[in-house]
C-alpha cells in the first residue's frame, strides 16, 4: 500500500494512458459505424447496438471508479476551495491504494469489450458497398505523432488494408508486392518440428530470427491457377493481420515447393513472424495431452475464447478453414505465462468461402474426421463445405479444452530417424478413453459419424456443467448442433444467403463469440 501511495501520480497516469489510447481508437470505430449505420442489415444492426450498451456499462462503471479518487465536498467560496487544494490531492492520493485493483478491473474489462466490438465492425468491411470505401477513407490519421494517437491510426490502416484485400481481384491496389519469395530462403535454414502439429519452427542463422512455418499440400483435382490465387489471396490478407487481437499470425510470404522430376507445385510453404516477447509454441494437441492440472480455469476460457475469435477473423478475411483441430492451434509462451497467446494457423485444406469452390474429396484419417461435421466426412463427403462446418470443428475443440483432456492418445512420442521428436501423429496414436465408442463399417460410415455426434453432444451436456458451466456448456452443444434442424441459432441456411455472408458472420459473433467472451471466472 506504501508503494502504490507513492507511485500513485505516476499510476494514474499510466492508467489514464490505457484508457485514452483504447477511446481514442474507439472513437474513429464510432464515427464511421453512425457514417454508414444504414448499410447494415437488421441483425447487424441489433447486434452493434447490443454491444453498443455494454459499451455504456463499462463507462459508467469507470467513471464511477475514477470519481471515488474524488473527495465530495460541499459548495465553497473559490478563494476557500484553493486554500485547500494542497489536502485533496493528498486525499486522492490516500484513496488510490484502496481502489487500485477495481480499477485495473474496469480497465480490463474494457479492453475486453473491444475484444467484442472489432469482430462486429471489422465484419462492416465485407459489404460491397462504395459508401464503406468512402467513409474509411475519410477516417483520416490523425497529424499528431503521439503514441497514443498512433495507436488508432494503426488500427484504421490495419481496416483499410482488410478492406483492400476483400476486394474482387483487379480491382485491388496494386502497391503490394509479390507474397511469392524464392526458395533459397527456407532450403538453407534449420527447421524444428514443433510436437503433434501441422507446423515447424524456421530459424535463419544468417538473419538470426525464427519464424514459424505451415505446409499446405496441393490439391490434385483442383487447377494449380485456382489454388495459386487462393493461396496469394489468403497470405496477402494475413500480412495485414493484427496477430495479438485477430489470433492470427502475420504472413511474410509464402514458398513454391517444386516436385523435381515433373516441376509442378507439391506444396506451399506458408511463413509466419513470431510476434515480440512470445517463443517456445506449443501445440493444443501437446497441451491437452500434457493436461498440466495447475492451469488456471481463466486460463482455460482464455484460450477457448482467442480460438473462436480466431475463427471469427478467418470468416471476416472470406475463408472457410476446414482444418480446425489441436494440431492446426498454436500456443506460445511469454513471461507472465506458459499459454500466453494462442493462434490458429494449419491452412491445409482452406479456400475462399464462395459456391462451388470446394472439390467435394477428402480423406478418411480418423483424428481428423473426428472434428468433421458427420455430412463431410469420408473420401466423399456429401455437402459443399460452408462456415458453419468449422462452427461444428469449433465445437469438438472446445469440448476438450473444457475437458482438458485430449480425444487423441499418443503412447510414445514418434521420433525421425535421426532420433529428433517429430510432428507427426500418425504413429502410436489411438482415441482416448474420453472417445465414445462407435462401431464403424464401410456400409454405415455416415450413420456412425452421426452417433460419434450425438455422442460428443451428450459427453457434453454430462461432464462440462460442473467443469466450466452452464453457459460454456450450451456454446458448445449449439456448435455441435449447429447444421441441426433443433438448432435455432444456425439450423435454418435460408437466412444466411445473403450476398457478403455477413449474416452468419454476425450469427457467429451474437450466438458463440459474445456468450464466450462475456463468461467471467
Amino acid at each position: 500500500m506504501y508503494n502504490s501511495y507513492h507511485n500513485s501520480s505516476d499510476e494514474i497516469n499510466e492508467r489514464v494512458l490505457l484508457i485514452t489510447t483504447t477511446w481514442l481508437k474507439t472513437e474513429k470505430q464510432l464515427h464511421f459505424l453512425a457514417r454508414i449505420w444504414e448499410k447494415l442489415d437488421q441483425d447487424h444492426q441489433a447486434i452493434q447496438t447490443q454491444v453498443l450498451r455494454l459499451l455504456l456499462n463499462k463507462l459508467e462503471a469507470a467513471i464511477c471508479e475514477m470519481q471515488k479518487l474524488e473527495k465530495k465536498q460541499a459548495e465553497e467560496r473559490d478563494g476557500i476551495r484553493q486554500a485547500k487544494s494542497k489536502n485533496i490531492t493528498e486525499y486522492k492520493r490516500w484513496k488510490y491504494p484502496f481502489i487500485k485493483r477495481s480499477l485495473d478491473e474496469t480497465i480490463g474489462s474494457l479492453k475486453k469489450w473491444q475484444q467484442i466490438f472489432d469482430p462486429t465492425w471489422l465484419l462492416i468491411l465485407r459489404i460491397s458497398d462504395r459508401l464503406i470505401d468512402v467513409e474509411l477513407a475519410n477516417t483520416s490519421s490523425s497529424s499528431s505523432t503521439t503514441e497514443v494517437e498512433r495507436t488508432g491510426d494503426a488500427f484504421i490502416a490495419t481496416a483499410k488494408t482488410v478492406r483492400n484485400s476483400l476486394k474482387p481481384p483487379g480491382t485491388q491496389s496494386q502497391t503490394q508486392t509479390s507474397i511469392f519469395l524464392p526458395s533459397e530462403g527456407i532450403s538453407t535454414s534449420a527447421r524444428t518440428p514443433i510436437l503433434y502439429s501441422t507446423a515447424s519452427l524456421l530459424q535463419r542463422s544468417s538473419k538470426n530470427k525464427t519464424y514459424v512455418l505451415d505446409t499446405v499440400i496441393s490439391t490434385p483435382n483442383i487447377s494449380p491457377a485456382i489454388q495459386n490465387e487462393d493461396v496469394r489471396d489468403l497470405a496477402r490478407k494475413l500480412t495485414a493481420t493484427d496477430p495479438l487481437r485477430f489470433g492470427l499470425l502475420q504472413c511474410r510470404g509464402v514458398v513454391k515447393v517444386l516436385d523435381p522430376h515433373y516441376k509442378n507445385i507439391e506444396s506451399y510453404e506458408f511463413i509466419f513472424h513470431i510476434p515480440p516477447g512470445l517463443h517456445s509454441p506449443k501445440s493444443l494437441r501437446a497441451v491437452l495431452i500434457e493436461a498440466n492440472p495447475g492451469a488456471s480455469l481463466s486460463t482455460r476460457f482464455h484460450i477457448a475464447q482467442q480460438l473462436a475469435q480466431s475463427l471469427s477473423y478467418v470468416h471476416t478475411y472470406g475463408f472457410v478453414h476446414k482444418s480446425i483441430r489441436p494440431e492446426t492451434v498454436l500456443i506460445f509462451q511469454n513471461e507472465a505465462s506458459e499459454l500466453a497467446a494462442s493462434f490458429l494457423l494449419g491452412f491445409e485444406k482452406f479456400r475462399a468461402a464462395q459456391p462451388g469452390r470446394t472439390s467435394m474429396v477428402s480423406d478418411a484419417v480418423w483424428y481428423k474426421s473426428l472434428y468433421r461435421h458427420p455430412r463431410r466426412q469420408g473420401l466423399r463427403p456429401e455437402d459443399e463445405y460452408v462456415m458453419q462446418h468449422d462452427i461444428y470443428s469449433l465445437g469438438v475443440c472446445l469440448l476438450e479444452i473444457g475437458l482438458w483432456d485430449s480425444f487423441v492418445v499418443c503412447d510414445m512420442a514418434p521420433t525421425d530417424n535421426d532420433g529428433s521428436t517429430s510432428h507427426k501423429i500418425e504413429h502410436s496414436s489411438r482415441p482416448s478413453n474420453l472417445l465414445p465408442t462407435v462401431s464403424r463399417s464401410e456400409n454405415d460410415e455416415r450413420k456412425a459419424a452421426t452417433l460419434l455426434q450425438d455422442a460428443l453432444v451428450t459427453l457434453a451436456q454430462l461432464e462440462l456443467p460442473s467443469r466450466m458451466g452452464d453457459k460454456y456448456t450450451d456454446i458448445v452443444v449449439s456448435c455441435l448442433t449447429c447444421l441441426d434442424e433443433s438448432n435455432p441459432d444456425f439450423s435454418n441456411e435460408n437466412e444466411f444467403k445473403d450476398q457478403d455472408d455477413v449474416v452468419i458472420g454476425v450469427r457467429y459473433i451474437e450466438k458463440i463469440l459474445m456468450r464466450l467472451s462475456n463468461i467471467s471466472v
